[in-house]
């Protein structure tokens, strides 16, 4: 059986890997991608790119992905479980999941997931509590009789927590532990751990947390813990709602311009990544994140805000991502060009990534004719620019990919940007895309209530009046413009709401503002 090749991929983040061996620094090239040499941490090489649009077979491919939905406490994959402590099952807002109090709570399984497998990814989706211990093991898998094991730990401090993963093969083994890189208690994140055959990689959210060299032999059956360590001790407080087993690692981050990225600045200096923003992107991606329900076929590109001056990838992507998981929707990430290039830079970037998941939707098991996108703020103009300026000349590029349609099948916009006209305009979204003294003529055509077209996808509005940094307005008037001519939208105007509070849930009303969403999707078939 034919499947994708998955490879391991230096994501946005500098990784700093505590082990045993020296430590690493891995940083995304800035470079396009046909200049770098190598297939090393510190670049990637053409053949590298090229291996990520390769189809492969081998042994591992053909085993099957192990889904475990932790969501009784009877039988998990097909198991027996047995319990310690008294561990509850929950109603959360991604669904049923398992809560341990970090005291005594644990669950055992005897069976290994892993056994036999020489490459795999493994995903775990959970939330943390703030007020957990210190070390916290969430999933243990040990071969039988041996010390051999992989881990998925959290190192808890002050309302945030670092990954600590582990990998030990007889003498060999390694961990990555970098406690600098912490991300929030309280919401739902996606942890992941791959092994390539070589390479030891792990992430949150699809974003790279650490990663190094390390021989680690296939398992031989053995047990599984979740939520505490095997010999009980370092108990796990929050909520676990999935295991996901991959017999591969998987592709996590796909370069949109392999070929090289138009108008490439080889001397823009290093990607930039603080407090979970990036800026200075050289090097456009979109970051994978599988669905854990049954696939249903559809994909969803999320834009994420911040200005046209930096990403905030550690926002509304940490929400969303892990909410359409639940619904069997593939999710993938933008990261796109912002300032220093300019328009039409994130016209091509948004418009190549559904281009680019339209025409490989086999290989991602996807349908051609559900390709969606959602935007946050700036984001959220990115993709309205994709939904009626998908055909634009500035759109293309002179790929071969031009010829695959980069029209979205549906859009979502979330407090979007949507106007570069005075009085309603977001001053900063305008001058990092257009400069500081824009043309009449290029603030009109970026002003999307003026691009409204018969044929544009549907879209769906979400704002508050609450918002003072986008006024509401921004919404209005692309629904007045869309509801003129006749064109497929629908709008919710919520009064709760600061700029910027994604999937927060203490917003009253506004914060059901997914469920409708997700109800607007399935009334139109797209889930």
């Amino acid at each position: 059986m034919m499947k994708a090749a998955w490879i391991v991929a230096v994501v946005w983040s500098l990784a700093l890997v505590k082990t045993q061996i020296p430590r690493t620094k891995s940083r995304i090239p800035t470079m396009p991608l046909h200049k770098c040499c190598g297939l090393g941490f510190g670049c990637w090489g053409l053949g590298f790119a090229l291996a990520v649009m390769a189809l492969m077979t081998s042994p591992a491919a053909a085993a099957e992905t192990i889904t475990w939905r932790v969501d009784n406490l009877g039988q998990i994959g097909g198991h027996a479980v047995t319990v310690a402590g008294s561990p509850r099952v929950v109603q959360t807002d991604i669904g049923p999941a398992v809560e341990f109090n970090g005291v005594t709570d644990g669950l055992f399984i005897d069976a290994n997931p892993l056994a036999g497998l020489r490459r795999f990814t493994v995903d775990r989706v959970f939330q943390a509590d703030a007020d957990g211990p210190e070390e916290q093991r969430v999933l243990h898998m040990e071969e039988a009789g041996a010390e051999n094991r992989a881990l998925i730990e959290i190192r808890s401090a002050r309302d945030r927590w670092a990954l600590d993963t582990y990998l030990r093969s007889g003498d060999a083994r390694l961990t990555l532990l970098d406690r600098a890189v912490t991300h929030s208690a309280g919401s739902w994140h996606v942890a992941t751990l791959t092994y390539d055959g070589t390479l030891m990689t792990h992430y949150v959210d699809g974003i790279q947390d650490g990663g190094g060299p390390v021989a680690f032999a296939s398992l031989t059956g053995g047990r599984t813990s979740i939520g505490v360590r095997l010999n009980r001790v370092s108990w796990f407080k929050g909520r676990v709602y999935s295991i996901r087993i991959t017999p591969e690692p998987r592709q996590t981050t796909i370069p949109l311009w392999p070929e090289g990225v138009p108008g490439a600045k080889p001397n823009g200096g290093e990607e930039r990544i603080e407090d979970g923003f990036v800026s200075n992107v050289h090097v456009p991606t979109l970051t994978h994140v599988p669905p854990t329900a049954t696939p249903n076929g559809t994909a969803i590109i999320i834009c994420p805000g911040g200005g046209y001056g930096r990403l905030a990838m550690s926002a509304e992507p940490a929400g969303i991502a892990p909410l359409l998981q639940s619904t069997g929707t593939a999710t993938f990430i933008l990261k796109y060009r912002l300032g220093e290039y300019g328009f039409p830079a994130p016209l091509q970037d948004v418009v190549r990534a559904v281009r680019l998941l339209r025409s490989r939707a086999r290989e991602f098991g996807l349908r051609a004719d559900r390709i969606g996108l959602i935007g946050a703020s700036a984001g959220g103009h990115v993709a309205a620019m994709a939904a009626t300026m998908w055909d634009a000349p500035e759109a293309r590029t002179g790929a071969a990919l031009d010829s695959v349609s980069g029209r979205p099948d549906f859009v979502a916009l979330l407090y979007p940007v949507i106007t570069m006209r005075p009085p309603y305009v977001h001053a900063g979204s305008r001058t990092n895309l257009l400069g500081a003294n824009p043309s009449a003529a290029s603030v009109d055509r970026l002003s999307l209530e003026t691009q409204v077209r018969t044929d544009m996808p549907p879209v769906f509005v979400v704002h508050t009046t609450e918002d003072k940094t986008v006024p509401v307005d921004n919404s209005l008037q692309l629904y007045a413009a869309m509801r003129k001519i006749g064109a497929s939208v629908e709008m919710h105007i919520y009064e709760r709401g600061a700029h910027g509070f994604g999937t927060q849930a203490d917003l009253g009303t506004t914060s059901e503002w997914p469920d409708r969403w997700i109800a607007w999707m399935r009334t139109r078939g797209w889930m």
